[in-house]
């Protein structure tokens, strides 16, 4: 009975990370789009939406909102019992709620899917990024400012999480050894530092909201690449990060191929951590 809740918590993170990879494929397969031939970048609500218009599009994207919604069930398991082996330390409860914490954002990515299956393709939003909404909508309430600060902070401590990780490598403990793991390292690197580096602008606009409470400076992701292609070789940037949104995209795929999860996974797997004999 254990084998099975172990298996059906593994496929739950496997579709998980798919369908965050197929979003973001997406997402930075537009901004490259838009480096090359002008237009606007799009961030993920943009992708959802994309996906829609495709051929076979509303299966597509019910496919995408379930395995979102998988993954949001993923990180809550995850963080709630320590599938991770984080500890009982401040450390570990910390890493803990970033997990919680990412399962819930992507919940909220499902519901915009299910939103735009309701409605079609059309205008989900309402007017304004979704980042400047929450943030109008927070700072209406008493304590909706220091919410907005808080999660401006949370977004940059990510933001430079992804960028240790991508220097150190860490994530190389819960991949399996295999050629093609091995061989889209170095893609996988570059994604997760292009995701860093996006979500630093990201984080730098809602902090700087919450500080001004002004919630048009707010920003997603979206709005966060139509900053870096109005910048001075702006579309130099632009097609740089969407490749690196790829190269995250390649990193969500390769986890949902070959990660483990070290409290499922015993001590008899090697992964690209591990000594070569």
């Amino acid at each position: 009975m254990k084998h099975t809740a172990n298996t059906a918590l593994e496929w739950l993170m496997r579709a998980g990370y798919g369908a965050r990879g197929v979003v973001y494929l997406i997402v930075g397969g537009i901004a490259l789009f838009a480096a090359i031939n002008g237009g606007e970048a799009e961030g993920t609500s943009g992708a959802l939406e994309f996906m829609i218009r495709q051929p076979f599009g509303v299966i597509l994207l019910a496919i995408t909102a379930a395995g979102l919604f998988s993954y949001t069930l993923w990180r809550l398991v995850d963080g709630v019992m320590d599938l991770e082996d984080e500890g009982d330390d401040a450390e570990g409860y910390a890493n803990r709620l970033g997990q919680i914490m990412s399962g819930l954002t992507h919940a909220a990515l499902g519901i915009s899917a299910l939103l735009i299956l309701i409605k079609g393709s059309e205008d989900t939003g309402g007017g304004g990024s979704g980042a400047e909404n929450w943030s109008a909508t927070l700072m209406q309430h008493p304590i909706g400012r220091l919410v907005v600060i808080a999660a401006g902070i949370t977004t940059l401590s990510v933001a430079i999480y992804l960028f240790y990780k991508s220097w150190a490598a860490a994530h190389r403990k819960d991949i399996i050894r295999t050629d093609m793991a091995e061989m889209l390292e170095p893609a996988v690197r570059f994604g997760l530092a292009a995701h860093g580096f996006v979500l630093l602008i990201v984080g730098g606009l809602i902090l700087w909201a919450g500080i001004s409470a002004d919630a048009d400076k707010a920003a997603g992701l979206g709005e966060a690449l139509q900053i870096l292609e109005t910048q001075p070789f702006g579309r130099t940037l632009l097609a740089l990060t969407g490749a690196g949104l790829c190269g995250f995209a390649v990193y969500c795929f390769v986890m949902a191929r070959y990660r483990i999860v070290p409290k499922l996974a015993g001590d008899t797997l090697k992964t690209l951590a591990s000594p070569i004999d």
